[in-house]
């Protein structure tokens, strides 16, 4: 069995590089959690979607739906939108 001595203020510079590392390690993780949380929520319900484009009026987002303009999903009567396909859309309307 080897004995290996540090002395003081070595043994905190390394305790100190350990938590830095660390807590950068956990924020990272932590990031990764939340991104992936988020994608998952992609859905939106109408109203949400009508705030998101900025419209008044469901017949607007009826109409990009039907054609296909904007990705939705339907669950028996409700009707979730992508909020990733609305957002591409929008930037696709972009004036340059």
């Amino acid at each position: 069995m080897e004995l290996i001595v540090f002395e003081k203020d070595s043994y905190y510079k390394l305790m100190e590089e350990t938590m830095v590392l660390m807590y950068k390690v956990i924020h990272e993780k932590h990031q990764q959690i939340q991104s992936a949380t988020e994608e998952e929520h992609d859905f939106l319900t109408t109203e949400q979607a009508l705030k998101l484009m900025g419209l008044k009026s469901k017949k607007r987002l009826y109409i990009l739906r039907d054609e296909k303009l904007i990705d939705y999903y339907q669950h028996g009567r409700r009707k979730l939108y992508s909020k990733k396909s609305i957002i591409a859309y929008l930037n696709g309307q972009k004036i340059v």
